[in-house]
């Protein structure tokens, strides 16, 4: 079957560690620069530095070392310790798609066939899990549209807010 369902584990070690920091310990890994890591991320550099002085201080060594200056302008790399912590980190991720594999092969087995689903505009998950919000309608066309009202992803609808 071509089209199956995927799996996107999103491990969080509240507030240690997640996929965010991950990403930015591997960028500095592959990119040996905190500067080059956080634009590869389309993040500020203030940003990415208090992303590691944040998980930093919640282990007993630092997680990168840097070489300020230089020829070519310093740079960073992982400690034993960030690499410890990005391996673990990775290994919980795929332990994680592992055990549940048997029940996305389930639901793969009680997906309809590709040409007979209802396409949405929108993702099940920002729309909040199957919410109203994610209304679909048949335009004229035969490709669906988004009749919701855009709104940000985490925010509820206004009828269900508490007065201000």
């Amino acid at each position: 079957m071509a089209d199956q369902t995927e799996l996107n584990v999103q491990v969080r070690v509240l507030p240690l560690i997640g996929p965010g920091k991950m990403a930015l310990l591997e960028g500095i890994d592959r990119q040996g620069s905190i500067a080059a890591a956080a634009r590869t991320m389309g993040m500020a550099y203030p940003n990415a530095w208090k992303l590691l002085e944040s998980m930093n201080g919640y282990f007993r060594e630092p997680l990168v070392t840097r070489v300020i200056g230089g020829r070519r302008g310093g740079s960073a790399s992982l400690t034993p310790t960030g690499r410890a912590v990005l391996d673990i980190f990775r290994s919980m991720e795929t332990k994680a798609k592992i055990m549940f594999a048997s029940d996305v092969d389930a639901l793969n087995l009680l997906l309809a066939p590709v040409s007979t689903r209802q396409q949405t505009a929108c993702d099940p998950i920002e729309a909040g899990m199957g919410s109203e919000d994610c209304a679909v309608k048949k335009n004229g066309a035969g490709r669906a549209r988004d009749a919701s009202i855009r709104r940000r992803p985490g925010t509820a609808p206004a009828e269900t807010r508490p007065p201000r």
